[in-house]
């Protein structure tokens, strides 16, 4: 039923501890699954593989395991679209490495996921959105530990239930889609390195026929870009460095995205809630290629253990 992507660059803690609460979610609502974890090129030191074997040895359950490894870093679009390659289900769960599941967090997607063919991309609501700031719900206090995490997000699913709002935007963190969506539009397109991978997708998504939506009733806990904050550990004493290039990817990836769509305006990358790219690129829709199906040679680039 169910397949479980988690791609990595680096930070061990932070994935040690996602894919603990992905098991224990599933445990609790009794759910099999197929996990596809993904190191990222991460540094040796971090040992990431390791802490894929060792959650793959000591699990217990009906879980499948797929652990693979790209010898190049391929960031969001490159292992979103690997780990599509690898599943075999008929809904995926993406997530990245920096969050924690719960179980009504996840019994709320398919819940939602599940009441319409139309729905094709479920998100969920977060202590932390990159974007999105509507879908953003702090806990009263801070969460001391994991046990809180759970007991916010079932007083969320109390309160909300299956209620959900459509997306014009994908933000995808966090997101359960359907293998009909997979097989009309294809994988990310990998013109975007890092960013606009997602809004890309959705947009493809929406001219498709689909929806994107908010499962108001799942909350996660967002450690809020762990992935990025550990990069800047590492880079010790280069973190203006590092800030620069990482907006260079944005712009870079925007002026992709501008040509993809045919936009003219804006001419430089502004923060999304000052934009609505969905309502600028659509005006060209009709040239778009929907599905995009990825270069076998980034296959040949990815390790099995």
């Amino acid at each position: 039923m169910l397949s479980i992507i988690v791609p990595a660059r680096n930070s061990p803690e932070f994935t040690g501890r996602c894919i603990g609460s992905i098991l224990f979610s599933l445990s609790r609502l009794q759910i099999p699954a197929e996990f596809i974890l993904i190191d990222d090129a991460s540094a040796p030191q971090e040992q990431i593989l390791d802490v894929f074997r060792r959650h793959r040895a000591q699990a217990q359950g009906p879980f499948e395991w797929k652990i693979v490894r790209s010898k190049k870093n391929q960031h969001y679009s490159g292992v979103f679209s690997i780990g599509l390659n690898l599943a075999t289900r008929d809904i995926i769960l993406f997530i990245s490495n920096d969050m924690m599941v719960t179980p009504t967090f996840l019994q709320a997607l398919l819940i939602v996921s599940a009441l319409s063919p139309e729905i094709g991309i479920v998100r969920g609501t977060s202590n932390h959105t990159d974007s999105h700031p509507e879908h953003q719900v702090e806990p009263p206090e801070p969460m001391k530990d994991y046990k809180d995490i759970v007991e916010f997000s079932r007083q969320q699913f109390a309160a909300n239930g299956a209620r959900f709002v459509e997306d014009p935007v994908l933000s995808g963190d966090a997101i359960v889609l359907k293998r009909a969506l997979v097989d009309r539009i294809g994988m990310l397109d990998l013109r975007f390195f890092g960013y606009f991978g997602d809004i890309d997708y959705g947009m493809r998504a929406h001219l498709a026929g689909f929806k994107l939506v908010c499962a108001k009733g799942a909350w996660l806990h967002h450690e809020g870009e762990g992935h990025v904050k550990r990069e800047m550990e590492m880079a010790a004493g280069e973190i203006d460095e590092r800030r620069r290039a990482r907006m260079e990817l944005v712009e870079a990836a925007y002026q992709q995205f501008r040509r993809k769509w045919s936009m003219e305006k804006p001419e430089r990358y502004r923060d999304m809630g000052a934009v609505d790219y969905f309502a600028h690129a659509r005006q060209h829709a009709r040239e778009i290629e929907l599905k995009y199906i990825m270069p076998q040679s980034v296959m040949d680039d990815v390790e099995y253990y």
